[in-house]
């Protein structure tokens, strides 16, 4: 079920370049993961998601970088807090890698 809400988010969200997507995804699709497992470690750590949001260094803001921060934020808080970041980032890639055109 969890893997089916990533796939979903990540091919409705509108955060994720599809041309880019098409000519490097897998560089994409790892820096989603990773820096999905990054927010869910601070997550753990407990930060929310609007700290994490407003640490995001305004330069960045209305860009493509900063749509892909706003959906690894997002997906971060979507994984059970039983989970490590290591399957955190391997469902968030495996999800992008499947979905990718």
């Amino acid at each position: 079920m969890r893997t089916r809400l990533i796939s979903a988010a990540l091919l409705t969200a509108g955060f994720i370049n599809l041309p880019v997507m098409a000519q490097d995804g897998h560089k994409q699709c790892g820096l989603i993961a990773s820096l999905t497992g990054d927010y869910f470690v601070q997550r753990l750590e407990g930060k929310t998601k609007g700290e994490m949001q407003q640490e995001t260094p305004p330069e960045f803001i209305n860009s493509e970088f900063f749509r892909t921060v706003d959906l690894a934020i997002n997906l971060a808080f979507t994984f059970d807090e039983s989970m490590n970041e290591d399957q955190v980032e391997t469902q968030v890639y495996d999800s992008c890698i499947r979905n990718h055109p």
